[in-house]
């Protein structure tokens, strides 16, 4: 094969006969997002938060629930008057993350055939495509955290220019939604506990708090309050309204009406709470939002343990195969798959307008009908991967630390190398013994647990401070299929084993045994 990709093909695509399965993967994602574009013209629109990212695009004034990370974005290509337009540069971003992970994990030394099947799990999972058809943030938020964490982690150790780098796209992503916030948090504890040194740590780190710290000072100036954004004690009192027993609060007389009306153990789910009519629509305005937090922080004061125990049992519902019981839950589930001309329910998704400067109607009305709606739907009953991956990865991946530590315990010493020249100038002895292999391996595993453990804490962060959502997992999907792709790498590019050989002036690699002893024994 590499004989005949010599003789045939250019040698500047040389490499395309190696990589031809991802290449097709690669091309059934394009067919499936060209497909989605064309059944769902021009997008799709989530009431709420389509019409909020939209708004906030036009006036570039921070809203008070969400942050405008995304609206920035919108207001890029609003002069475009396209929605078509947005949702193709947001299944470009959903293609550029798949490649970016490909490449990265094929460095990385993770085999191509694995590399390959997790970024078909990328491109072909239905629900990935879909949301990047919404006027949604979560495919810039993918972009954005992918693309700070490739960065972190490409080289061995990253020069100071790459840490300020992936500092910034943390920040942006943050800024584009906050469970982003203590990833950047992550992100420095895995420099400091790979020994990067005190300068690209402190660099990071300032590279991402300062941006942030503008735009706390932005949602000040509007709203009185510095802070990315001046809903969060809103979203945590809506979460601790399902469990929370007012009986066992030292309340104020102001802070007495937030409590539910319903008894204990008929509570409704959170996302209710928050949207639906009831305390937060009748104490509106920035002078309530300290009355709200205060409730919500006496309430988990109060009851740490009720308020472990509904992060600990939703995000378990939120990987469990079997999927959510509750009938609100079932209708996000419902909301975030292909819809089809049956759909009759609430739980639908609408149209959005074909112009994003139309200001005068929000949405579509009327039924959208298009041939291919119906296949679509079915695909996505059939190709919808459940944020159970999310937990397998975790388990897979200590599984694999456990079982590479035994094994390293049970094979010896490995024999180091020399490398000899091709024209036998010198010898010059590799770094292959067993404290470059410790070192290779200690890096694979804190890489590995880093990408596992990043995408898992988004889903209890969601159920901590918002509501148990299908769409939340959808990010932390990459992340979760690199960790377990980095947990089987045998080696990367500064591995200790070469394996390159290359005929006739080109260096070859020869080995020789220093007299060590062999793997085994």
């Amino acid at each position: 094969m590499g004989s005949w990709a010599a003789r045939r093909v250019p040698k500047r695509l040389q490499w395309v006969p190696a990589h031809w399965p991802v290449l097709v993967v690669f091309a059934a994602g394009v067919l499936l997002r060209l497909l989605t574009m064309v059944a769902y013209a021009p997008g799709l629109w989530f009431t709420g938060d389509s019409s909020v990212y939209l708004g906030v695009a036009h006036t570039l004034v921070p809203n008070a629930a969400r942050p405008m990370g995304y609206s920035w974005f919108l207001w890029l290509l609003l002069p475009l008057h396209s929605v078509r337009l947005i949702v193709a540069v947001q299944h470009l971003f959903g293609l550029a993350v798949a490649a970016l992970l490909y490449g990265f994990m094929v460095r990385r030394g993770v085999r191509r055939w694995i590399a390959t099947a997790a970024v078909a799990v990328l491109l072909l999972d239905a629900r990935t495509a879909l949301l990047e058809q919404f006027l949604l943030a979560e495919a810039l938020f993918t972009a954005l955290l992918v693309g700070g964490m490739v960065a972190l982690c490409w080289s061995r150790r990253p020069g100071v220019v790459v840490c300020g780098g992936a500092g910034l796209l943390f920040a942006a992503a943050t800024t584009t939604r906050t469970v982003g916030l203590p990833l950047i948090g992550l992100a420095v504890l895995y420099l400091l506990v790979r020994r990067l040194g005190a300068v690209r740590v402190a660099t990071f780190a300032m590279a991402a708090a300062l941006p942030l710290a503008g735009y706390a000072t932005l949602n000040q100036r509007h709203h009185g309050d510095f802070s990315l954004s001046s809903y969060s004690g809103r979203f945590l009192w809506a979460r601790v309204s399902t469990f929370v027993d007012c009986d066992r609060l030292a309340l104020t007389e102001a802070e007495r009406p937030l409590c539910p009306p319903e008894p204990l153990g008929q509570r409704k789910a959170a996302d209710l709470y928050l949207w639906s009519p009831g305390p937060n629509t009748q104490f509106l305005g920035r002078g309530n939002d300290a009355r709200f937090e205060s409730f919500a922080r006496k309430a988990v004061r109060a009851q740490p343990v009720d308020y472990a125990r509904t992060i600990a049992v939703e995000t378990w519902r939120m990987v469990w195969p079997g999927g959510a019981s509750d009938e609100r839950y079932r209708c996000f589930d419902r909301l975030w798959r292909m819809p089809h001309t049956g759909d009759t329910h609430h739980c639908q998704a609408l149209m959005a307008p074909a112009d994003p400067q139309d200001r005068t109607s929000t949405m579509r009305s009327g039924r959208h009908e298009h041939p291919l709606m119906a296949p679509l739907h079915r695909y996505s009953r059939l190709a919808t991967v459940p944020p159970t991956l999310v937990g397998v990865a975790v388990l897979f991946c200590a599984g694999a630390f456990v079982w590479q530590r035994r094994r390293r315990g049970q094979t010896g010493v490995v024999s180091g190398t020399l490398v000899v020249n091709a024209r036998l100038r010198d010898l010059v002895p590799r770094p292959t013994g067993p404290q470059s292999r410790r070192r290779h391996d200690r890096r694979r595993i804190i890489d590995s647990a880093m990408w596992t453990i990043m995408g898992f804490v988004m889903l209890p962060i969601a159920v901590a401070t918002s509501v148990m959502e299908p769409r939340y997992a959808v990010p932390a999907l990459p992340l979760a299929l690199v960790g377990m792709a980095l947990a089987t790498a045998r080696r990367d590019q500064h591995g200790p084993v070469p394996r390159r050989a290359v005929v006739g002036a080109e260096p070859l690699a020869l080995v020789a045994d220093r007299g060590d002893a062999a793997v085994g024994g």
